[in-house]
């Protein structure tokens, strides 16, 4: 029989008891894989995809390793943002509450209360600290604490933090850590920025790698809707109410487009929420709140709530736009279809952005092409990209095919002559097929403009 890593003897019978009482009895892939790693001491990589149970596979060690009876920092955990920052503090609250373990817990996050955050470190020195890398920086140069004790240094999301410009607070603070710290990073990517950073702290740490990321989950249906030069808001909206999802999560590339596709659907009447770095922490918060209670069946939001953001209960994905950075086309579909519930994904694009959906595909990400028919998503025939239209198109037809080979055959004078006029002439019909396709293209981008700039 397979040892459970929960009942591992290195780990406190408190945290064991702990793991019990919040229903923790099989460990994931990822928890089996890293808790034993870091017992023993080693540095780790691990990339995971979200939802994989990463939090605990480094809590549970970092819990272990707390001395209570030492009040000074002793474990340092950062993550990106303000959301996943407190979504970690939460979480780690509630296994410090089920194992009945006295650890101070110091919760740091820029864009909130930074004075409240300071006088509540006085009153009680914390012994772990969770923070964004902003705020932890801002502390640590400050010297509100010393961190010449810390014994585990986390950075979670460590993709993020370099999408979202923290490796140099990062490396400030972890230039001041003593030199056996023990280091562990964790990404859903590690782009090659990422690992040269890393390097630089971990000398040949274990590497642990669990599934691929890129791989959409099985549970989610995958779609793909070409808006050809029908009104891209209407479609959304047909989306939204046809199938009555009962949470829906919109994604936008910016605060603006957010902003206007939550007006667009609240003139048409929908109750609709929006979620942006641009809203106000205490904004937000209320907002999520009301999310949670069920108040809202439809949620607008640009790509940080796609990283930065768990909200449960999401059966429908849309993406609006697609991002830049396509790798966020698989964080924002792995919102849906989670703890293997069924999911639903549908992309939003013109034609001219199918190099960009060919790119996800080389990753992993399959589509089904799908169109509306009826008031229901209803499969299509596949969509090829325009260059292996016009590829195709350069093709000779049956009828040129046939004159060509006869052209070997030996045919009175003027014979290959007719034939190459044939083919000149079928060629120059085709060119003007495509002209007429590239204006009525470029017809449609202006018309796309326009509406955009109402």
């Amino acid at each position: 029989m397979k040892n459970n890593i929960f009942e591992d003897s290195r780990i406190r019978p408190e945290i064991q008891a702990g793991l019990k009482e919040i229903k923790f009895t099989s460990p994931t892939k990822v928890q089996e894989k890293v808790i034993p790693v870091l017992l023993s001491k080693t540095n780790v990589v691990v990339q995971a995809a979200t939802g994989s149970g990463k939090t605990h596979s480094y809590l549970i060690p970092v819990f272990n390793d707390i001395n209570e009876n030492q009040n000074y920092v002793q474990a340092i955990i950062t993550a990106p943002s303000r959301e996943l920052a407190d979504q970690l503090y939460q979480v780690a609250k509630s296994l410090r509450k089920a194992s009945g373990i006295e650890i101070s817990i110091a919760h740091l996050a820029g864009g909130t209360d930074r004075e409240r955050q300071l006088e509540r470190i006085k009153n009680k020195k914390p012994q772990l600290i969770i923070a964004t890398p902003g705020r932890l920086l801002d502390f640590v140069d400050k010297k509100i604490f010393p961190v010449d004790h810390v014994k585990d240094f986390i950075i979670d999301e460590a993709d993020m933090t370099l999408d979202m410009g923290f490796l140099s607070d990062i490396d400030k603070v972890a230039a001041k850590l003593p030199k056996d710290v023990l280091f562990a990073a964790f990404s859903a990517t590690i782009p090659v920025k990422l690992s040269n950073f890393l390097r630089k702290y971990m000398d040949k740490p274990e590497e642990i790698i669990i599934d691929n990321p890129a791989i959409i989950a099985p549970t989610i249906k995958n779609d793909l809707l070409d808006v050809g030069s029908k009104d891209k808001k209407q479609i959304l909206q047909k989306l939204l109410t046809m199938g009555q999802p009962y949470l829906a999560l919109v994604f936008a590339n910016t605060k603006q487009k957010v902003d206007e596709i939550t007006e667009y659907l609240q003139a048409q009447g929908m109750k609709v929420a929006k979620i942006h770095g641009g809203i106000t922490e205490r904004e937000r918060k209320r907002t999520l709140r009301q999310v949670e209670q069920g108040q809202y069946q439809y949620v607008v939001a640009s790509d940080l709530a796609a990283r930065g953001l768990d909200i449960d209960g999401v059966s429908l994905v849309i993406n609006y736009e697609v991002p830049r950075d396509l790798e966020f086309v698989i964080h924002r579909i792995g919102r849906t279809g989670r703890n293997g519930l069924p999911g639903h994904a549908v992309t939003l694009i013109h034609e001219e952005e199918m190099n960009r959906i060919e790119e996800l595909e080389k990753m992993g990400v399959h589509f089904d092409f799908v169109e509306i028919k009826n008031g229901e998503l209803v499969a299509r025939k596949h969509h090829h990209s325009r260059d292996e239209r016009q590829a195709k198109s350069r093709k000779l037809d049956n009828k040129m095919v046939g004159l060509v080979k006869k052209q070997k055959r030996k045919r009175k004078p003027g014979y290959k002559k007719k034939i190459k006029r044939a083919i000149q002439a079928d060629n120059r019909q085709k060119r003007k097929l495509e002209q007429r396709h590239e204006m009525r293209k470029a017809k449609r981008l202006r018309k796309r403009k326009r509406e955009q700039g109402r």
